[in-house]
């Protein structure tokens, strides 16, 4: 069985992770359970959008981002490192799972999903005829919503909503 913590160990090795994180991002948010307010937390969710890497002359790197020149390893155990998600074996026991937004995803979309919980994120990338929330003129790929070859903006998670032409909903509120 997974191991849980109390929702304020969480927080607290959470906002450390997020202000060590914060140099290498544009952006950088907690997510899941912790910003769901659940009294036990079985991970560490974080979402982020990284600065792109600069070769020596100050030129964007193709598909390179600064979170990748990180010792992962100074947390704990690395699990996965991958170029869009890493996930590490803290010290303590818990798992931090880092999702990290690059085009063509947006934030809005992937706060939304990474915020959960599971069943919730699955009906906002699942069809109305479905079962789910999205019009059937839209589809989630690469991590954002799409009409046809056009990218829709979601750049914050109140946008998807607005997308989908239903109320927002507070993270703490979120079930299925």
């Amino acid at each position: 069985m997974k191991q849980k913590i109390p929702l304020a160990d969480a927080e607290a090795q959470a906002k450390r992770i997020v202000e060590l994180l914060r140099p290498f991002c544009q952006r950088v948010e907690i997510a899941g359970s912790i910003r769901r307010r659940k009294p036990e937390v079985g991970d560490i969710e974080i979402v982020a959008i990284p600065h792109q890497a600069l070769d020596m002359f100050g030129t964007p790197k193709t598909n390179e981002h600064e979170l990748n020149s990180m010792a992962w390893s100074m947390l704990g155990r690395v699990i996965k490192d991958g170029n869009k998600y890493k996930q590490v074996e803290l010290k303590g026991g818990i798992n931090l799972d880092l999702f990290i937004v690059t085009p063509p995803a947006q934030w809005g979309v992937q706060f939304l999903i990474r915020t959960g919980p599971a069943e919730y994120s699955h009906k906002f990338v699942t069809r109305r005829q479905s079962g789910g929330m999205l019009p059937s003129n839209l589809k989630v790929k690469d991590g954002a919503i799409w009409h046809g070859l056009q990218k829709v903006e979601t750049p914050e998670e109140r946008d998807v909503y607005k997308v989908l032409g239903i109320p927002w909903c507070p993270p703490e509120e979120r079930n299925v």
